[in-house]
């Protein structure tokens, strides 16, 4: 159950606190506002919800929090937030907390539909408790199917997921069978297959004996020795998501009145799979930019630190670069906020072809990025600045084709010159080496001593770096 902090009790957050009321898969541990007579407290108070009126980040130093809800709409409590101190949470705000909302009420919608078919059915109230109970994909995945075969009263079953774009079938729970089926966890969607006829029917397929049906030639299925099966495609408002499978090793009668409760199944297991990755999709968008698409700082401040003792562990090196565009406020200033957000998501797409799709690259704040390196001395790092450095003096970016030029500073870690770092201070050495970069004129690079000297572009030649391959978006 995702444990959930709301800050910011006025009418937002009133709406906010109902709607996680009607949801059993969310503990709400607490409501922050500085306004005793908030209307969203009162609320809180009738429903026997813990309320508060300190600051947040002390409410947040005494609980345990999966997901905090920041809906003041300050930019201060933001940053409060982002930097909070060994965060373990995550936070939904602005465009997370919209699409939030909207998810919800679709499946409000859905659910109001499900229990009107369910009516008095023990059985299918018994398989909605299990997957209320499910915290997990996994568990929701494994309840899916443990609840058809309790169902139907066959001894096996699975659950396979679709993957639209690459038009494949992924095996993510499966049950009753051998340790070779579960190996085969994708399988692709052949025009004219089975597969293909169970997704494009909204109804369950009944098959009493595969040996029936001569066309049927899946190899794993057989070497199963599947007999009978159930192929119930979940179909979303979407399209489908995927196909549950129940399996026996003989051949059965099916009883036809078995059908409508298939279909509620089908139905309430489309509406767990879609809640859950609703819940994932809001952890996602936390952990980024909303306007660049890149990772955010608070993604960064999550894995920095971890890769910084891996390196030192492993003795091998690890290097940030910091990179600032030279003059944006003048941008701003001439061509306005709009033509500037069009700035930054240019130069985010463009440094994407060039970064490898390994590194993390994330906005760092305002028109600062950063960008960290795995496996990567200062040298190779150098050279991967001064690549970006002359990518993006050369382009033209947004719809007023902007010149523009980045100044950058590189810092890398070394497990032989002296104990590790902190994160903020290795991060804060690019720093340094990005303002004396500044200083000695903008448009160009430089590195980071240890002792604390830096290293100018030109200190010295170094090979070009060759172009690299996209990187892909998580």
């Amino acid at each position: 159950m995702g444990r959930v902090l709301v800050i910011g009790a006025g009418k937002g957050g009133t709406t906010v606190i109902k709607r996680l009321l009607t949801f059993n898969w969310v503990q709400i541990v607490g409501v922050v506002d500085y306004d005793p007579n908030a209307p969203g407290l009162l609320l809180a108070r009738e429903n026997g919800l813990p309320v508060f009126t300190d600051t947040p980040s002390q409410v947040l130093k005494l609980m345990d929090v999966d997901l905090v809800f920041d809906l003041t709409g300050d930019p201060r409590m933001e940053k409060e937030l982002m930097n909070f101190p060994n965060r373990a949470f995550d936070l939904a705000m602005g465009e997370a907390t919209h699409l939030l909302w909207n998810v919800i009420q679709e499946l409000e919608k859905q659910e109001g539909q499900i229990k009107h078919q369910l009516g008095e059915q023990q059985l299918l109230s018994e398989i909605g408790l299990m997957l209320s109970r499910s915290n997990t994909p996994d568990q929701v995945f494994e309840a899916i199917v443990n609840g058809v075969i309790k169902m139907t009263g066959m001894p096996a079953g699975s659950l396979s997921v679709l993957n639209k774009e690459r038009q494949e079938l992924y095996l993510v729970s499966a049950k009753g069978f051998s340790c070779e089926f579960y190996r085969e966890s994708s399988y692709p969607v052949r025009p004219g297959g089975l597969t293909e006829y169970i997704l494009s029917h909204n109804e369950p397929i009944l098959i009493p004996d595969i040996s029936d049906h001569p066309s049927f030639n899946n190899p794993i299925i057989l070497r199963e020795g599947v007999r009978s099966l159930i192929a119930v495609p979940l179909i979303a408002e979407e399209g489908p998501i995927g196909i549950l499978y129940c399996n026996d090793f003989k051949p059965r009668v099916f009883d036809p009145t078995m059908l409508e409760p298939l279909r509620a199944l089908a139905t309430q297991a489309v509406i767990a799979i879609q809640k859950q990755q609703a819940f994932e999709q809001i952890k996602n968008l936390s952990i980024h930019d909303p306007l660049t698409g890149l990772y955010n700082r608070r993604y960064l401040n999550k894995v920095l630190t971890t890769e910084m003792k891996r390196a030192y562990r492993l003795q091998h090196p690890l290097s940030v670069i910091l990179l600032d565009i030279d003059h944006f406020k003048r941008i701003n200033d001439r061509f306005g906020h709009v033509t500037g957000d069009q700035v930054l998501q240019g130069l985010a797409r463009l440094f994407e072809t060039v970064i490898r799709e390994y590194d993390i690259f994330t906005r760092y704040g305002g028109e600062e990025f950063l960008v960290m390196t795995s496996e990567s001395n200062e040298q190779e790092t150098f050279a991967l600045a001064e690549r970006l450095r002359e990518v993006v003096a050369s382009a033209k970016l947004s719809s007023e084709k902007i010149s523009l030029t980045c100044s950058f500073g590189v810092s890398t870690l070394w497990w032989n010159k002296g104990p590790l770092p902190s994160m903020e201070t290795f991060v804060d050495r690019a720093d340094k080496a990005l303002y004396q970069a500044k200083a000695e004129g903008r448009n160009r690079t430089k590195i980071f001593g240890i002792e604390g000297d830096t290293q100018a572009s030109n200190a010295q030649p170094l090979p070009a770096v060759p172009k690299r391959r996209r990187r892909r978006k998580p």
